[in-house]
């Protein structure tokens, strides 16, 4: 799992970067998650540490949200 949330960060970070460095009007997130749904097509495939990771951070998803709800 360690290696799929490494991935997870990498491309956040590659995203962030990037949208920093050529002042895209996109948050990094969304330019980070578009290189990795580039970088998965090219692959054509998804690896088993990337999808128990994907499959764990879904499953706590309603976690997650709980604190903004609450705010709202």
């Amino acid at each position: 799992m360690i290696k799929g949330m490494a991935t997870l960060l990498l491309f956040q970070f590659a995203g962030e970067a990037l949208a920093t460095s050529l002042r895209l009007p996109l948050s990094g997130p969304i330019v980070g998650m578009a290189l990795l749904l580039v970088w998965l097509t090219l692959k054509e495939g998804v690896d088993d540490n990337l999808a128990s990771t994907a499959d764990g951070l879904l499953a706590n998803m309603a976690v997650l949200f709980v604190p903004v709800g609450v705010g709202v």
